[in-house]
């Protein structure tokens, strides 16, 4: 079986920057594997993010060494919005799926 190369994310809300979050352990407090994104308006979008753009963290910082995401391992999934942006916003989530 074919590993996945790629994370779609189908989305649609305010064109603020947001971070998709995958985590490889069933812990609370472990690595995660990030990658930012965001949307462009009210319009649904389909977005590509390649399983190398995500980048390991720990606790807010980069992990350097460590291993590539492995999308086989996946257990859970977060977003959270990014880059300390106050006020509101929207994000509405369609789909989270691995191609």
């Amino acid at each position: 079986m074919r590993s996945a190369e790629v994370c779609l994310v189908e989305i649609r809300g305010v064109p603020k920057r947001f971070k998709l979050s995958l985590l490889t352990d069933d812990g609370f407090d472990s690595l995660n594997y990030q990658a930012s994104f965001a949307p462009t308006g009210v319009d649904w979008q389909t977005l590509r993010l390649p399983i190398p753009s995500f980048r390991a963290t720990f606790r807010g910082r980069e992990v350097a060494d460590a291993p590539q995401l492995d999308p086989g391992r996946i257990r859970q999934v977060g977003l959270m919005i990014s880059d300390r942006q106050a006020g509101r916003f929207a994000l509405d989530i369609r789909r989270i799926s691995l191609a």
